[in-house]
């Protein structure tokens, strides 16, 4: 059986209009919970950019410490077994 609608909307304004006090209280509380989700969703990929620059700054101060380091040449294989 389909829910009753708690809630009409005007046609000519686009304007949703209540009937039941719950029924708004309930929508403003998931139009809270999809807010949050949304932040949380973009604070997250915000995270992950933020991480792959730094390791990506990382990388570049490594490289420049070891060319520093061999003065441009590269670096002789290292002996096993000794």
């Amino acid at each position: 059986m389909a829910k009753i609608p708690t809630y009409k909307k005007d046609e000519e304004t686009g304007a949703v209009i209540f009937t039941d006090a719950n029924a708004y209280v309930q929508r403003k509380k998931v139009i809270e919970v999809n807010k949050l989700s949304a932040m949380v969703k973009k604070d997250s990929k915000r995270s992950i950019n933020s991480m792959k620059r730094e390791i990506k700054d990382l990388k570049q101060i490594v490289y420049d410490l070891i060319e520093s380091k061999t003065g441009g040449e590269p670096l002789p294989p290292e002996e096993e077994g000794n």
